[in-house]
């Protein structure tokens, strides 16, 4: 039995160191998976707070653009629109031009006054030919295609000695049925289409200018 106690004890020590080694490993390994969880958990908490400070900053920029695209599109607009009413405003302009220039026609193509001190006299007629009205219209319109106009029936004694005349040459020579009052409305009106041609080409200019086109 005496020499049974050294073994026990000896297995019992040996036991003991085996199962503070076992405890000291276990606790060894607890720590260091929560030292590593934690570094990982750091890890990922980083990457996503950089995550989501990249995506913040994305919305920052996209709604930074969207803004500014909006504002360029409404002063855009603005400006489309004061050039719109700045045409408006100024056909309007125009047309009380052409309105008075009309209302006088009739006064400047029917009297005239030798002197300043002599009476308005009954203006001579004027005679203009189909020739005159075609030239004029072809100047006008940039054509050459003979013009429609009134002449005088044949046998009228404007017409003379042309009536028996033949060839485009002939007919050009013929009294036109145009006078003077015609020929000035006709300039009237065109002064004022030409006039808004004229605007509408330069706002589209304008327009081009400011939205960078070429």
């Amino acid at each position: 039995m005496s020499g049974i106690k050294p073994v026990a004890i000896w297995l019992l020590i040996l036991a003991a160191a085996v199962g503070a080694l076992a405890l000291i490993h276990s606790h060894g390994y607890d720590q260091g998976f929560a030292l590593a969880k934690a570094r990982g958990d750091a890890d990922l908490g980083k990457q996503a707070t950089e995550h989501e400070e990249e995506m913040r900053r994305l919305a920052e920029s996209a709604a930074a653009d969207l803004t500014k695209a909006a504002d360029a599109l409404i002063a855009s607009q603005a400006y489309g629109n004061q050039l719109a009413a700045d045409l408006i405003a100024r056909r309007e302009e125009l047309r009380t031009v052409t309105e008075k220039l009309t209302g006088e026609i009739q006064r400047v193509t029917t009297l005239y006054r030798r002197a300043l001190d002599a009476q308005p006299e009954t203006l001579p007629p004027a005679l203009f030919t189909v020739g005159f009205v075609r030239v004029w219209n072809s100047a006008l319109f940039g054509t050459t295609a003979a013009a429609s106009v009134a002449v005088p029936a044949p046998g009228s004694a404007s017409s003379g000695a042309n009536e028996t005349a033949t060839g485009a040459g002939a007919a050009d020579e013929l009294i036109a049925g145009v006078t003077r009052a015609d020929l000035l409305a006709n300039q009237v009106r065109n002064g004022e289409g030409y006039a808004v041609c004229r605007d509408q080409l330069t706002k589209l200019i304008e327009w081009n200018t400011r939205n960078g086109r070429n």
